[in-house]
């Protein structure tokens, strides 16, 4: 797909150089994402690609075992086990349920994934 247009919000920027650019806001700060933990994120992704495969878990999987494997990963972390990178464990199956119902909402994967308990208030 061919892109002949740059998005605009019709608000601007400008720098004392006398650059302009479109406005970040609402666009995320990418820049403030932390670096180091995301190295051992990448890494974790890839010991499950060389044990599952490639975007094995992309196909979906019930979010109730991806926070029960968050949760005991927490635990083992807070407990002070150092057999795994707990912490990261935890973070990838919490990353894992954002994506996972992200795509659900855009109707990419069934919604029967989502079979978390939803409190009522």
């Amino acid at each position: 797909m061919k892109y002949t247009k740059v998005k605009d919000s019709g608000k601007r920027q400008s720098f004392k150089t006398g650059s302009v650019r479109d406005l970040s806001d609402g666009k995320g700060r990418y820049d403030l994402l932390p670096t180091r933990a995301l190295r051992r994120l990448a890494e974790h992704y890839e010991n499950g690609a060389k044990k599952y495969g490639d975007r094995n878990w992309e196909k979906g999987q019930p979010l109730s075992r991806m926070l029960d494997s968050a949760m005991r990963h927490l635990f083992k972390a807070l407990e002070g086990q150092k057999d795994e990178d707990h912490f990261t464990a935890c973070a990838w199956n919490v990353l894992g349920i954002i994506e996972i119902q992200e795509r659900i909402e855009a109707n990419l994967l069934p919604k029967e994934l989502d079979n978390l308990p939803k409190l009522k208030k």
